[in-house]
């Protein structure tokens, strides 16, 4: 008996909520938020994709890349015309601000080793394999499938 109180009082809210169905105004409402949160979290997993990309490449493979920005606005002044200037400044400014956070990067670490993180009894090392190191395994890669 006390299962058929409850099956029926179940009923009845579910009945009562039917009357107060929702008016075509606070759907379409609804509707709204619903597609600028599914957008909102099509671009916040963009901006992830793209933090993830930009966290392999190093400070010294940031430091190379605007020194060949420098090189290349310097060789290509011709090609690039008013553009140079910009171009320019970009690989100065990325170089100087690569060359800063090097520096002030490498002043903490000299006051010991920090002790790492573990988990599960492994130490946590987020550190990628260098650019060079995976160049010359994707080439030997190559090399070897060739065969």
């Amino acid at each position: 008996m006390p299962d058929d109180d409850r099956l029926e009082r179940e009923i009845n809210e579910i009945l009562d909520k039917i009357e107060r169905f929702p008016d075509p105004e606070s759907r379409r409402a609804r509707a709204r938020k619903r597609i600028f949160r599914r957008l909102a979290n099509a671009a916040a997993e963009k901006q992830r994709a793209l933090a993830r990309q930009l966290s392999r490449i190093s400070i010294g493979q940031l430091m190379l890349i605007s020194f060949l920005i420098i090189l290349g606005s310097f060789f290509f002044s011709r090609f690039l015309g008013p553009v140079r200037t910009w171009t320019l400044l970009a690989g100065v400014i990325l170089f100087v601000a690569s060359f800063a956070i090097m520096v002030f990067s490498r002043g903490s670490s000299r006051e010991g080793p920090p002790d790492g993180q573990y988990w599960r009894g492994r130490e946590i090392n987020y550190s990628s394999e260098p650019l060079l190191a995976r160049l010359r395994r994707w080439f030997s890669n190559r090399r070897r499938s060739r065969r």
